[in-house]
């Protein structure tokens, strides 16, 4: 079994758009399998290099195949903070890219969330915003904006912002 066969075992194909936001990890959970502890020793560590003992991974699915890449999303929980990370793959199975498209991050009494779809057109349309531990959310104060995985399967910003 190839490296790149390895890795995708893991993660169970998803159909396009895709919502990916905190609400939908136990879907996402009861889809795959757990990450054995030699996956993530040789796989997710090389590419978690701020991973600690504590921190906990859970596949959560695939794209559908493109010609030059793969890529997955995985769901990666430390101290205080939860991501949901986006990796593109060469046919090798070695890295191209990879960034956080999700996220909860809790700082003193700040909450910060951000929630991404996943387009057919390969677009990340992602919105984030933050409350008072307590208060309310305000979704006034939202930021909107979008990645894109391109053709190579480099993951970039897209130059304009959505607000």
């Amino acid at each position: 079994m190839s490296k790149l066969e390895k890795i995708l075992h893991y993660f169970p194909e998803t159909e396009l758009p895709v919502l990916i936001s905190e609400d939908h990890l136990s879907e996402f959970e009861s889809n795959s399998d757990p990450f054995p502890q030699v996956f993530i020793d040789e796989v997710l560590l090389d590419w978690e290099k701020d991973a600690d003992e504590f921190t906990e991974f859970i596949p959560c699915f695939r794209l559908p195949k493109e010609e030059k890449f793969n890529a997955i999303v995985y769901w990666k929980g430390a101290l205080l903070k939860y991501d949901f990370v986006l990796v593109t793959l060469d046919k090798n199975g070695e890295l191209i890219n990879k960034k956080s498209i999700s996220s909860t991050i809790v700082n003193d009494n700040v909450i910060k969330k951000s929630v991404a779809s996943i387009e057919p057109d390969l677009i990340i349309n992602i919105i984030a915003g933050q409350t008072l531990d307590g208060d309310e959310y305000d979704a006034s104060v939202s930021k909107a904006f979008a990645m894109e995985i391109l053709p190579t399967g480099e993951i970039i910003f897209a130059m304009d912002s959505l607000n």
